[in-house]
């Protein structure tokens, strides 16, 4: 399983707050080109699920290109709940119309004064013969993109203050 971890100066609750702010969320994919973003946040038991959809586009390598559209609709489904003095998440992507999903784990844990951001996840494509390259590529492209999300959340939030 691929896995990033991110170090933030701010503390568990204030990052937790701000991955979890719906204008926030819609902010950051728009800010990375995503379109007709839409953000339905709802509680349920100790449970904040957070589910996001959007369009985005993806720069496919010729093994994929006739298989796959270069424009996808996301469906994101955050599950974030208390751990003690962390916060946890479980992830589930789907891209809509194909048979490629991403499922991760994501935990917040205290570090110093800031908090470390840990993110482990799987790419899943139930394709013949292209399989594992398929895998490969949706991994690398999805730590690219992680990479990039974190990157606008810290410059986010250091503007905060």
């Amino acid at each position: 399983m691929p896995k990033l971890t991110i170090n933030y100066s701010q503390d568990v609750d204030t990052v937790y707050r701000f991955v979890t702010d719906p204008e926030h969320i819609k902010k950051r994919c728009e800010a990375s080109g995503e379109r007709n973003v839409r953000i339905q946040v709802e509680e349920l038991g100790g449970t904040k699920i957070i589910t996001s959809t959007r369009e985005i586009d993806s720069d496919l390598p010729g093994f994929a290109k006739k298989l796959f559209n270069a424009t996808n609709t996301i469906i994101e489904r955050r599950e974030w709940r208390d751990a003690s003095d962390k916060k946890t998440c479980k992830s589930h992507i789907d891209v809509v119309g194909t048979p490629g999903k991403i499922d991760s784990n994501v935990t917040i844990s205290p570090n110093g004064s800031g908090c470390t951001y840990d993110i482990e996840f799987e790419a899943t494509a139930k394709v013949p013969l292209i399989r594992k390259k398929l895998e490969a590529f949706v991994e690398k492209t999805t730590m690219e993109g992680m990479r990039d999300e974190h990157d606008y959340n810290q410059r986010m939030l250091n503007q905060a203050g």
